[in-house]
């Protein structure tokens, strides 16, 4: 009797302590992100001002800038500012197959993304604002002739863009790694 009392003794207090231990983690594992200094975007911040598109290097076991970079795939980047008002995403396809941009909140967290699929006129496109920006382009758009600008609602006023562009081989890589820097984050006249 007496071993069977220690026995559930022992058992409750290896699952409270289990229990313990599973909590801890989940709080360390949501705080770290907002408690990191050396992010993406800090690191992309380092590299362009809102605005400009920057190529990263290509990906090699030497040298990894930036982590899960595929050296197949061409990228760049342009980091973007809400402040002032929606900018307009624009990145040209070129003769390359697969390409997608993404777009990231400050944090890193990937809110959107297009391929190639969704081009419209040779072109993936997309205006990128605030909820208040796009109730206010959304009001002064006409009636009788409305947009046809794919409209996205950022959740963080700043963030970046990343377009990737695939290169099926080796000797291509040129080619992709050119097309990736059409990419162009362009800030748009704020709706009156």
């Amino acid at each position: 009797m007496r071993f069977f009392r220690a026995l559930g003794e022992v058992i409750f207090y290896a699952l409270a302590i289990a229990v313990l231990s599973a909590l801890v983690h989940f709080v360390v594992v949501l705080t770290i992100p907002v408690v990191a200094t050396r992010d993406a975007y800090t690191s992309l911040s380092e590299l362009a001002a809102p605005g400009e598109t920057v190529a990263l290097p290509r990906a090699s076991a030497s040298a990894r800038q930036f982590p899960f970079l595929d050296p197949a795939v061409a990228t760049a980047f342009c980091r973007y500012d809400l402040s002032k008002g929606p900018v307009r995403i624009r990145a040209p396809l070129g003769r390359a197959g697969f390409t997608s941009v993404s777009f990231h909140t400050r944090r890193g967290a990937v809110f959107y993304a297009l391929t190639d699929r969704a081009a419209a006129h040779g072109a993936i496109e997309a205006v990128i604002a605030t909820a208040a920006q796009l109730r206010a382009l959304v009001a002064a758009d006409d009636e009788d002739n409305p947009s046809q600008d794919l409209r996205i609602v950022s959740p963080t006023v700043d963030g970046y863009a990343f377009r990737r562009v695939f290169s099926e081989l080796p000797s291509l890589y040129a080619a992709a790694d050119e097309e990736a820097k059409t990419l162009a984050c362009v800030a748009e006249s704020p709706a009156k």
